[in-house]
């Protein structure tokens, strides 16, 4: 069984369309669990889970951010396999059926993650975006399905800005294999409210990374392609 994991905050606006592309997904719902961690959202994202109760685990807690939240959904979880679905997104309807079915077949994998559609909110512009094999940097904290075993191993979710960074680091330096599967099947909405968007987040995140990795144990895993991308989010120097 899966657990799909969705940690909400605030995300009213949203997350009724995240939640129902869990549900029309091409894979039967006996094969997963839904778990929807609500972190303190003053806004209506409460009353909108509440109407799907019967569907979905639903816990609610005080504020803690992100990471927490999101740990928080992986204890509770009863499944073998994990994925993080954030409440802004969604998934295309054959990511479950897809990456389980290699997970299934290939058990020398411990996680699969896809290419992704991002979506500028103002105008839904939808550009895909390549992950690529073993760079993390593109990656994304959802829409990657882990074998459960993997936090067993490596722990849960730690307290920073680029928690999925961090998470995928420690799986990496864990000797886990993750399959890279090139088709788009995670929808990554990008709006200004987001969290990604605030003043200084990718220059005091990656400031943590180095604080806790060290240079050169991030240097193996850094893609020099990024830097040939031109791309603003890692200006800090070594």
């Amino acid at each position: 069984m899966i657990s799909v994991i969705v940690a909400a905050y605030n995300c009213g606006q949203y997350i009724e369309k995240a939640l129902q592309s869990i549900f029309s997904q091409t894979v039967s719902d006996k094969y997963y669990q839904v778990i929807t961690v609500n972190d303190g959202s003053t806004d209506n994202t409460l009353d909108i889970l509440n109407k799907h109760t019967g569907k979905i685990k639903l816990i609610s807690q005080p504020n803690k951010g992100l990471a927490a939240a999101c740990s928080r959904g992986i204890k509770e979880a009863k499944g073998d396999y994990i994925i993080r679905l954030d409440a802004d997104d969604y998934f295309d309807r054959e990511l479950l059926s897809a990456t389980l079915k290699i997970l299934e077949g290939e058990p020398d994998y411990h996680c699969v993650y896809t290419d992704r559609y991002e979506i500028n909110a103002l105008d839904n512009a939808k550009v895909r975006v390549s992950t690529g094999e073993g760079n993390i940097f593109d990656m994304l904290g959802c829409g990657i399905l882990f074998r459960r075993e993997v936090f067993d191993k490596i722990g849960l979710y730690r307290d920073l800005l680029f928690e999925e960074y961090d998470l995928m680091l420690r799986f990496f330096d864990n000797g886990f294999k993750g399959y890279y599967l090139p088709e788009p099947l995670y929808y990554y909405l990008k709006r200004e409210a987001g969290m990604t968007s605030q003043p200084n987040y990718w220059e005091d995140g990656w400031k943590q990374l180095v604080a806790i990795w060290g240079t050169e144990k991030l240097k193996k895993y850094v893609d020099i392609q990024l830097k040939a991308k031109g791309t603003s989010r890692f200006t800090v120097d070594y």
